[in-house]
């Protein structure tokens, strides 16, 4: 899923803002903390999914959730599961 967001464009929105500090010390740090806060916001996106997949599959199936999210169905039991592709490898 390649196509542009406003959650994606928020997201690139704030990078633009961090590229944007004048002083490279201060921009690098705050680059540095955002990129140390970066495991647990994936975290908190990866749950979001599986609840938005888990409530989806509540009334779809698995081939309707799929159909829907542009994803295989496979993935879709993935996702519902918790299994992430960091923790596939």
């Amino acid at each position: 899923m390649t196509e542009a967001s406003p959650a994606v464009d928020a997201i690139r929105s704030v990078i633009a803002d961090l590229a944007a500090i004048p002083d490279p010390a201060d921009r690098a740090r705050a680059v540095g903390t955002v990129l140390d806060a970066v495991p647990d916001l994936q975290a908190g996106l990866r749950a979001a999914r599986q609840a938005a997949v888990i409530e989806l599959r509540a009334t779809q199936t698995l081939a309707e959730v799929a159909d829907i999210l542009g994803i295989s169905v496979p993935r879709v039991s993935q996702i519902a599961s918790g299994v992430s592709r960091s923790s596939r490898k």
